[in-house]
């Protein structure tokens, strides 16, 4: 209902919300649809060159949100290394299906950044 409204943005790409535990699923547990569209400075992400190390604090640590962090803590820590680095092949997985984060996909240059720290050994 909420997205159907005159001046409704929700996010792209984004899937019909399942309501289950996990991801806090309540109404105020996202951000409206018909909230203001954020800066695009508040979106950038610090994704590494091709060239460039790729390192856990530094672009991995930061692609997952509080709220990614909340919904996953009666597993594991998403702000841990260890935690991501012990559980990285399933959280990839999750990622390239498109079921993780539990409120959209990440985009594709996400999802490749992670697979790449996977790939090379899951640096710290």
């Amino acid at each position: 209902m909420e997205n159907s409204q005159p001046g409704a943005r929700p996010p792209a790409h984004m899937p019909v919300p399942r309501w289950w535990w996990v991801c806090g699923a309540t109404p105020g547990a996202r951000v409206s649809a018909l909230a203001p569209t954020p800066t695009e400075e508040s979106t950038e992400m610090p994704l590494p060159a091709a060239d460039q190390p790729i390192g856990f604090a530094a672009h991995i640590r930061p692609l997952f949100r509080e709220m990614d962090r909340k919904s996953m803590s009666f597993m594991f820590d998403l702000w841990s290394h260890d935690d991501v680095s012990a559980h990285a092949p399933a959280i990839l997985a999750r990622l390239r299906q498109g079921t993780m984060p539990c409120d959209g996909a990440w985009p594709a240059d996400r999802v490749d950044t992670f697979a790449r720290w996977v790939d090379e050994g899951a640096p710290a």
